[in-house]
């Protein structure tokens, strides 16, 4: 349970109350009353509100229902405002006679339930200096309402005649529009009360109704008319307006939207601001001329017109059209200013873009940099205020590079060329402090890990020499220009030449081996660039400086055979390309001597040696066999002396 309830110790007397009657119309069966409480703390009150509510009701001698309550602090005091609907009122015996003084009643006391939750209990508070003061109970008639619509300038005049107070909504509808204004009025008194209602649309029918609200919900007024005509338009209701300098605009607390219209049949626009302010914008051509404006209506008898002069201050600078030839030095193409202004000229400045504080005329502008152009409005060379164009400008100079000589090697590729322009042929000559080139090149073939070989610069301009480069491949090269060391895009002029043909590279490693005592065997390692159009490999075998033997083969391996044993030759091996051989790769190596013819020799000497050893002993054998046997016999020895014939001498 609640601690916010008082105890059955709280009890709350209250005073008798004095019942009055505060109105002297008998036919109100309404009954406000006013509580004053002085000693009633605003805590507490909130606390038993509901107690104390039913306390002061109970008092009443009209039974009743309590509709609102209303609790104001004034002061430090509390003061509740009830407003109560009561019953038909009772017999008048029952109803206590008015007095002066307040009539004793017995006095009622609030009952509550102890709170069982907490030990200590709130200090008793006595209710005191109640007023209660009440109209006389009658029957509820139903609430006054009538009005009347009266058309002035620039609307309805709605009066309230003798309603009763409370909420109203006044409704007023164009025939057959779309469009309802809706008002919603407070009436406090029964006194005639007057509501204006304005900007609607002259020489115009509208219906109107006007509603009570209260709460039991409602009702609608009475009215002789549910139509009304609005007034006609007079030129004194137009007065000129402002929105923007370039909008000729009129003010009306009419609404004049749908009848304003110029001499072009443009039709007027409210401001967007929701005031009274319509508004058309002159066309281009309208500038310094009148610009007549009619004031029309279909429902309307009478028109008017009213004329504006058009001058230049009306003119919005974003509609001129302006063409800038793309060429340098800068030419304006066409510059479109209205037709009927005269000596009307424009100015231009320019900044380029992120550096403000530098201002050039258009002569002075460079090609290949963004600017910011202003173009100043003057009239008679006089400058109009407010009065400026803005566009951007950029000028990309078609630069067409042409080679004139190109030569190549086996190492480098040099370019030689010359720039022109079509749109700033005129000052290319001047643009050449500023000129720069850069070139490279790049192997030509796809997927070659290689990286772009840029040129030496030379000190005369337009040529370039790439070097460098392999022999015998072909390259794509590029001259890229630059303007003030900023790389021009689109402009790179490429061409694709092939290096000359060069020497292959040298025999990386060389292997020798003799695998016979005459034959010799050679491999070796090539890095395979050959630098020209054949892959071959040359070994010469040399002795005493002559060549004895030459082989030739696609890889790197030879076999020379049937050599001269013993004999120390030198081996040479390179690269060919059919054009160039690489340097030699030089080795010296000997064969071995001949072990056949050797064993082959031993075994005939060996041979020979021995029948000479059986010869020897065999005719020492013979040769003491014969000695022995001329010892035994005697030996006869003969001499045969030969006869000579003397020649005569005389013969």
């Amino acid at each position: 349970m609640s601690s916010d309830a008082p105890t059955t110790a709280h009890k709350l007397p209250l005073t008798p109350p004095t019942l009055t009657s505060n109105s002297s119309n008998q036919g109100l069966n309404t009954t406000n009353i006013s509580v004053n409480v002085f000693s009633l703390s605003l805590q507490f009150y909130w606390k038993h509100q509901r107690c104390i509510q039913r306390s002061i009701a109970d008092t009443l001698y009209a039974s009743g229902k309590t509709i609102g309550t209303k609790v104001l602090l004034l002061e430090g005091n509390l003061q509740l405002s009830f407003h109560l609907t009561t019953n038909p009122a009772p017999p008048a015996s029952t109803l206590p006679p008015p007095s002066s003084s307040p009539s004793p009643t017995p006095s009622k006391t609030l009952g509550s339930q102890a709170n069982t939750t907490q030990s200590q209990t709130s200090p008793s508070t006595t209710i005191s200096n109640t007023t209660v003061t009440a109209t006389k109970a009658t029957t509820q008639a139903p609430p006054q309402c009538s009005y009347t619509v009266k058309a002035i300038r620039f609307g309805f005049q709605i009066d309230m005649m003798n309603s009763t107070p409370g909420n109203y909504t006044i409704n007023i509808k164009e025939k057959d529009g779309p469009k309802t204004v809706r008002s919603f009025i407070q009436k406090s008194t029964h006194e005639v009360t007057t509501h204006e209602i304005k900007d609607l649309k002259p020489c115009t029918e509208y219906e109107h109704n006007v509603t009570f609200s209260d709460s039991a919900g409602k009702e609608a007024c009475k009215n002789t008319e549910n139509k009304t005509r609005t007034k006609e338009i007079s030129k004194d209701d137009i007065k000129e307006g402002s929105f923007k300098p370039e909008y000729v605009c009129y003010r009306s607390d009419w609404d004049i939207g749908s009848s304003l219209f110029s001499s072009n049949n443009i039709p007027a626009k409210k401001c967007p601001n929701g005031s009274a302010v319509f508004c058309i914008k002159p066309r281009y051509d309208d500038i310094c001329t009148d610009l007549t404006t009619d004031f029309t209506s279909e429902t309307c008898l009478n028109s008017f017109n009213l004329t504006r002069s058009i001058t230049v201050d009306y003119l919005d600078p974003t509609e001129i059209n302006q063409t800038f030839l793309k060429q340098l030095p800068v030419k304006i193409e066409s510059i479109k200013l209205p037709p009927n202004c005269s000596n009307l000229t424009i100015d231009y400045t320019c900044q380029e873009i992120g550096k403000l504080n530098h201002t050039k005329e258009l002569s002075e502008l460079e090609p290949f940099t963004d600017y910011s152009c202003t173009g100043q409005l003057k009239e008679n060379n006089v400058t109009i205020e407010n009065k400026k164009t803005a566009v951007k400008f950029r000028v990309d100079c078609d630069l067409t590079i042409n080679f004139t000589k190109q030569s190549v090697t086996n190492s480098s590729i040099y370019l030689k060329w010359k720039t022109t322009s079509k749109n700033c042929h005129d000052v290319l000559p001047n643009l050449q402090k500023k000129l720069s080139y850069d070139c490279s090149c790049h192997l030509t073939a796809p997927n070659q890990n290689h990286k772009p070989v840029q040129a030496n610069k030379l000190p005369e301009r337009g040529t370039c020499n790439i070097t460098g480069l392999q022999p015998y491949k072909s390259y794509t090269c590029g001259v890229q220009p630059k303007y003030n060391d900023k790389e021009v895009p689109e402009q790179m002029k490429t061409v694709t030449k092939e290096t000359a043909i060069g020497k292959p590279d040298g025999i990386a490693t060389l292997s020798v081996a003799v695998p016979e005592n005459n034959v010799i065997t050679v491999t070796c390692g090539h890095s395979k660039h050959f630098n020209g159009p054949e892959k071959k490999f040359v070994a010469i075998l040399l002795y005493a400086g002559v060549t004895q033997k030459k082989l030739e083969n696609e890889t790197c391996g030879f076999k020379f055979k049937d050599l001269s044993y013993s004999t120390q030759y030198e081996l040479k091996v390179t690269a060919f390309n059919g054009h160039f051989h690489s340097n030699p790769k030089k080795e010296s190596v000997t064969t071995s001597y001949n072990d056949k013819a050797l064993i082959g020799f031993l075994v005939f000497f060996i041979i020979i040696a021995f029948v000479a050893l059986v010869l020897v002993a065999y005719k020492s054998y013979h040769y003491r066999t014969s000695k022995n046997d001329v010892m035994l016999e005697p030996t006869e020895i003969y001499v045969n002396v030969p006869q000579y014939r003397h020649k005569d001498t005389y013969c």
